[in-house]
């Protein structure tokens, strides 16, 4: 019976994992085959306890109950029973019975979601306690970080930090699964539908039954071709959990993408005056690339208008102005200008437009320059702690460098490729120290591995060859997690 027990409870097993792996019409053989499975293991868990019931055991029944249920049982249970109300500390042990490698790093992603949907202080303190005992970080203690900020309602936070697992290189395929199904829903909530999409696409996340119904619904929502036809989207739909709640999406029909919006052009102003436009695309300025750059263009062709210099000249005259005086409006306009606009595109994180003219020019120059000013002084700071005997936990340490990175990719988007060989040299040196510095002090490998991997791809991007040599040399050192030794393939 035992032998039984093994078989199925493997089969279970091997046919949940294959699952993940798939996104085809295999998705639905491996669900029959892990449902038929898991129906076999209750089958088999409530004929033994009744046997050990039968010849007077009882008491031996309930613990053995409990230990052949819970296989089965314990993603039911956390996602109905101990989730709604808030049993953090209960989910936690009941995934510790997972019989995977690191069974505690799944079940703290467990906990960690019970409290981003009902959060308590006492869960909460209970899930920081255990993530903060276990060393190395890894992606279960982001993760479980990751829910711990949606509970407080910092969605934001949450989004940056699951997303940021990519860069690890140890991966428990099912806390994963929980980071991609809480990404799926929450993107579906927001009506981000192309994101979904795009995930899906690229397979970023193993696909949970309603992570592989929601993304049907994102491509159904984009009209995209082979977007999956109504018979297999119900058959999504009958396999995902909380079908009440998604009963009407699954009903949705084609909707074509929209029509590609045609820029119309604009009639030349019939005041046929160039300060009045510039001051009318300033005032339509928003936080979107096209309105920045016809504010700009405006600003450059109105105060580089021989008709406004002649009007200038005129009230100069008339004001008994000193010499000078129309150049001098001119740069204090451009300087006012530039100044609202540098604000306008560093909130939006936009790059300069390819205008040239007195605000064109000064706008160009002081996104390059602040910008780079501003990262050279971030990095800086994070790097001088190294020295200064300042220690921050490691998820402190990962957060800190993801919000460097992110800044570092907003800015070299938004400034091109001259603005990132500007920045790399700085960025490279800080980086390898502070990754150096976490692998040899700290222990802290996966963190500093995937610093060093960032550092070879930007090396990569801007041709530094010393920097890939060195970088390629980190990169592809072996890696020990919970989970093993890990060979890095910088092929992927």
């Amino acid at each position: 019976m035992a032998l039984v027990y093994i078989v199925l409870f493997r089969l279970h097993r091997k046919a949940i994992d294959a699952r993940r792996l798939d996104r085809t019409w295999r998705f639905f053989s491996w669900s029959v085959i892990a449902g038929l499975a898991a129906g076999g293991l209750i089958t088999f868990a409530v004929m033994f306890v009744a046997l050990l019931v039968a010849i007077g055991l009882w008491w031996f029944a309930i613990p053995f109950a409990m230990y052949l249920f819970l296989p089965a049982f314990e993603p039911l249970l956390a996602r109905h029973l101990y989730a709604p109300l808030g049993l953090a500390q209960l989910a936690y042990w009941s995934a510790r019975a997972d019989t995977t490698k690191d069974p505690e790093g799944y079940a703290l992603a467990v906990a960690a979601r019970v409290c981003a949907q009902r959060r308590t202080g006492k869960a909460e303190a209970f899930v920081i306690a255990r993530r903060d005992k276990r060393k190395p970080l890894g992606d279960a203690e982001v993760v479980a970080t990751a829910f711990l900020a949606a509970g407080r309602g910092d969605a934001d936070t949450a989004r940056v930090l699951l997303r940021s697992t990519h860069a690890l290189v140890e991966v428990h395929p099912r806390v994963r699964e929980l980071a991609g199904e809480w990404l799926a829903v929450d993107a579906a909530a927001r009506g981000a539908w192309r994101e979904l999409h795009e995930d899906a696409l690229a397979t970023r996340w193993p696909a949970s039954p309603l992570t592989f119904f929601l993304e049907g619904v994102a491509a159904r929502k984009l009209g995209v071709p082979h977007a999956p036809r109504s018979p297999e989207m119900i058959a999504r739909w009958l396999l995902a959990p909380n079908r009440r709640a998604t009963r009407k999406l699954r009903a949705l029909v084609y909707i074509a993408p929209p029509l590609p919006v045609v820029a119309v052009p604009v009639a030349r102003d019939v005041r046929g005056a160039a300060m009045p436009r510039a001051v009318e695309a300033h005032l339509a300025l928003s936080g979107t690339p096209g309105a920045l750059a016809a504010a700009v263009g405006a600003w450059d062709q109105a105060l580089g208008d021989p008709d406004v210099r002649a009007w200038l000249a005129r009230r100069a005259l008339e004001l008994d102005a000193p010499l000078g005086a129309v150049e001098r409006a001119l740069r204090d306009v451009a300087t006012a200008v530039t100044d609202d606009l540098v604000r306008a595109a560093d909130a939006a994180r936009l790059g300069a437009p390819a205008s040239r003219g007195l605000v064109g020019d000064a706008l160009a120059h002081r996104l390059r320059h602040g910008r780079l000013d501003d990262l050279e002084a971030a990095f800086s700071r994070w790097e001088g702690r190294r020295t200064s005997g300042q220690v921050l936990p490691a998820i402190d340490e990962w957060r800190e460098f993801i919000a460097l990175r992110t800044a570092y990719e907003d800015a070299c988007r938004a400034g091109g490729t001259d603005l990132r060989r500007l920045a790399f040299p700085h960025a490279y040196r800080c980086t390898n120290r502070m990754a150096v510095w976490l692998w040899n002090a700290r222990d802290e490998l996966p963190l500093a591995h995937a610093m060093h991997r960032w550092l070879l791809r930007e090396a990569l991007a801007v041709g530094d060859a010393e920097a890939i040599d060195l970088c390629t040399r980190n990169a592809r050192l072996g890696v020990n997690t919970r989970l093993g030794r890990i060979e890095p393939d910088l092929t992927k």
